[in-house]
């Protein structure tokens, strides 16, 4: 199986929206552009979340006319830039049955299980204690190859600013990682890999024996390098995507770039 990893696409109220500089609608348009000619068919399209900036109406509607020109199916995560409702009736006209939008898909044999992480204080990430208890029930030992989709890290990222909190106080992290990390645990065998965003920088990281990774952001990176304590746009490095090949025995992950239009 083959999907293609996008996440943080940050699509405003209007067409001219632009976010640190960069014109959001237009980024996205190019991004979708570039996957549906690809060299190659992918299964799907995750987007890891913050399709919006704002949760409006408005983006949300311009969010859609631009993602419904791709070629494959699209599985979104909720950002903490996210609503559920407007997220769920402006993208794929449904209702939410709750606060939270989770879910369960099975897709060519492999499950992908998909968890809204939004915190109480933004933009940290938290796991509600029924969230966490379908996470235990979900990762026994047996069953299919499985994909776990979230917007929050769950591991240390070796940034400061990433990993403990920045000088206003704030954090980014999934503030229940360890809960997180322990209800993975039994289906260590079973997971292909961890997908998140919201960090706006590629990562790849193992741990206890579980892949986890960051897609490059869909419209602009910020610099993570280690002992950074803020977050600082790194204007040198174009949008990304990730194209991720799983297989009954790897994982393989290829960051991509697209240019800015």
């Amino acid at each position: 199986m083959r999907f293609i990893h996008i996440t943080d696409t940050h699509v405003g109220p209007t067409p001219y929206y632009t976010l640190h500089g960069q014109p959001a609608l237009l980024t996205l348009e190019a991004l979708v552009d570039r996957i549906n000619h690809l060299p190659f068919k992918p299964d799907f399209v995750l987007h890891t979340g913050d399709v919006t900036d704002d949760y409006s109406e408005s983006a949300y509607a311009l969010a859609r006319a631009a993602l419904s020109k791709l070629r494959y199916p699209i599985h979104y995560v909720v950002g903490n830039h996210d609503r559920p409702a407007p997220m769920l009736r402006g993208l794929l006209d449904k209702t939410p049955a709750g606060e939270r939008y989770d879910y369960y898909v099975e897709i060519g044999g492999f499950g992908l299980a998909v968890f809204d992480t939004r915190g109480p204080v933004d933009p940290a990430g938290t796991l509600l204690p029924d969230q966490l208890a379908a996470l235990r029930d979900l990762c026994h030992r047996d069953g299919p190859p499985l994909l776990i989709a979230i917007h929050h890290q769950p591991v240390k990222l070796d940034t400061t600013w990433l990993d403990e909190k920045w000088p206003n106080g704030l954090s980014m992290a999934l503030d229940c990682g360890d809960a997180f990390r322990a209800a993975l645990a039994p289906a260590r065998d079973r997971i292909r890999g961890v997908f998140f965003g919201h960090v706006h920088r590629g990562f790849q990281v193992v741990q206890d024996g579980i892949l986890y990774c960051a897609a490059p952001s869909a419209l602009f990176q910020f610099g993570s390098w280690p002992g950074a304590t803020e977050p600082i746009p790194s204007w040198d490095e174009p949008p990304g995507y990730a194209v991720v090949t799983v297989t009954d025995s790897q994982t393989l992950v290829r960051h991509c770039t697209f240019p800015r239009p």
